[in-house]
């Protein structure tokens, strides 16, 4: 063979070879990549400022924010489990303080807090306080104290007026806030106990407060996670939530850290 033909061949194979690069990398850039991305285990309770948080994060650092809304007690068990959010604010402090003493939270800080109150059908006057629980044929709805903070805290409450909870007509038991909120709006109780931010949210609800001296009010806190899959997008989340993220939980009806 010749040293032209050679040379030639030679040519035409870096040739072929760079024509098909050029059509992977056009492939390749024809889909749209994927941006980086966050995992926050957080209550149900707390979707609507998060939502808001979310979106407003993702568009100043371009890192998505994907939620997995439940119930505090189960997303805490999923992560005993084995489940590895970047970042963990359930309704409670207790479920913070459990995943820190099992070595799955580093530390953590409070964003808002989550305040009880009672909540009727708007025309719904058989309760008027949290003693009217015991009245006979009054229908009550509660938290699931294994699975939504607010059920623990309910169970609190109710020790603290020295009520007997097992003498009230309890119908259900809600595994999140929002079945609370369903079921008290479409009539199907009389009455029921949730944070006062949900309650405001929701709207067409009567609400009702429970005196200091009695009342469970609880820490929403955002959990540093000892092993995160993303710790520098964490950091930078859970730092954008505690200074930007506190008013837009003010403006959704929680209350501040400290009353």
């Amino acid at each position: 063979m010749s040293i032209t033909k050679s040379l030639g061949k030679r040519a035409f194979s870096g040739s072929l070879i760079a024509i098909i690069v050029g059509v992977l990398l056009m492939a390749f850039d024809a889909f749209p990549q994927e941006s980086p991305e966050i995992l926050v285990f957080a209550g149900a309770g707390m979707r609507q400022p998060l939502d808001k948080i979310g979106k407003t994060f993702a568009k100043k650092y371009k890192t998505n924010v994907i939620y997995d809304y439940e119930g505090s007690g189960r997303l805490g068990n999923k992560i005993l489990a084995g489940q590895r959010p970047d970042v963990y604010i359930p309704g409670a402090e207790r479920w913070a303080e459990l995943l820190k003493e099992k070595g799955y939270v580093k530390n953590y800080q409070a964003v808002a807090l989550h305040v009880p109150v009672i909540i009727t059908p708007p025309d719904n006057l058989k309760v008027n306080s949290l003693h009217d629980f015991l009245k006979q044929g009054v229908k009550i709805v509660l938290g699931d104290g294994r699975a939504c903070a607010i059920g623990k805290a309910g169970s609190l409450i109710f020790k603290n007026a020295g009520l007997d909870k097992t003498k009230m007509n309890v119908i259900a038991g809600g595994a999140t806030v929002k079945q609370i909120l369903y079921w008290v709006r479409q009539n199907n109780a009389d009455a029921g106990l949730v944070w006062r931010a949900d309650a405001i949210q929701a709207g067409g609800l009567r609400i009702l407060s429970i005196s200091k001296n009695i009342n469970y009010i609880d820490m929403i806190p955002v959990c540093t996670m000892c092993s995160p899959r993303h710790p520098e997008r964490a950091s930078k989340y859970i730092e954008f939530v505690l200074q930007e993220g506190k008013e837009q939980f003010k403006k959704d009806g929680f209350s501040p850290p400290s009353l």
